[in-house]
C-alpha cells in the first residue's frame, strides 16, 4: 500500500468525524463506485481509504441501505463497483444526488485533503 493511501487509512481510523462528514464519506463512495466522480484514480484511491477505515471502526455504525450496496459490489482492492451492481449502484446514485449539497461535499473533501496535507 503507497504511503499516503495508508497515510489516508490510518489517519480516518482514529479521527472524530461529524456525522455530516460520515454521510459525505459514504455519498462520495457511491459516486466513485459509479464512475461519475471526477478525481483522479490516484485521489479515488485515498478517498476509498478514508472509507473503509470508516468502515472499519467499531465507534462508527454504517449499517444502512447504501453502505451495505457499497460493501456489496466493491472488492476492496479495486475502486470500481463490480460489474454485476453497477446499474443498481448507478440507479442509487441518481437517487442520493438530490440529497447532496455541493457545499458540503467540497468541505469533507477539503477537510480530507487538509488533514492529509494534500492541498
Amino acid at each position: 500500500m503507497s504511503d499516503i493511501f495508508r497515510k489516508a487509512y490510518d489517519w480516518a481510523k482514529t479521527h472524530s468525524f461529524e456525522p455530516i462528514q460520515i454521510e459525505y464519506a459514504s455519498k462520495l463512495a457511491l459516486k466513485m463506485l459509479d464512475d461519475s466522480c471526477q478525481m483522479t484514480s490516484h485521489d479515488r484511491e485515498v478517498f476509498f481509504n478514508v472509507y473503509d477505515a470508516i468502515c472499519d471502526r467499531a465507534d462508527i455504525n454504517l449499517d444502512d441501505d447504501v453502505n451495505q450496496l457499497i460493501m456489496l459490489a466493491r472488492d476492496r482492492n479495486t475502486i470500481y463497483s463490480k460489474p454485476e451492481f453497477a446499474t443498481i449502484v448507478h440507479a442509487c446514485k441518481e437517487e442520493i444526488i438530490p440529497t447532496m449539497i455541493r457545499e458540503d461535499m467540497k468541505a469533507f473533501k477539503a477537510m480530507v485533503r487538509k488533514n492529509l496535507g494534500m492541498n
